[in-house]
């Protein structure tokens, strides 16, 4: 059996610690802020904005490929 493991690094704003900092991507649209631990959700509108997601945050899944 095999799979491949595909992930995101990028930077952004994270609201949570306030910093510029790089998030790794861990599923769909959430990333985790590698300076404070925080889960965050991504929103494309125009710009690439990060919320903090919690318990009640429902992640869609994503229908474009990034790997070209």
């Amino acid at each position: 059996m095999s799979f491949s493991v595909l992930t995101e690094i990028v930077t952004g704003d994270c609201p949570a610690c306030q910093n510029k900092t790089l998030l790794v991507n861990i599923g769909f649209t959430a990333f985790r802020c590698i300076t404070c631990g925080d889960i965050l959700e991504q929103k494309v509108n125009g710009v690439i904005k990060y919320i903090r997601a919690d318990k009640n945050t429902k992640f869609d899944v994503r229908t474009d490929r990034l790997d070209g």
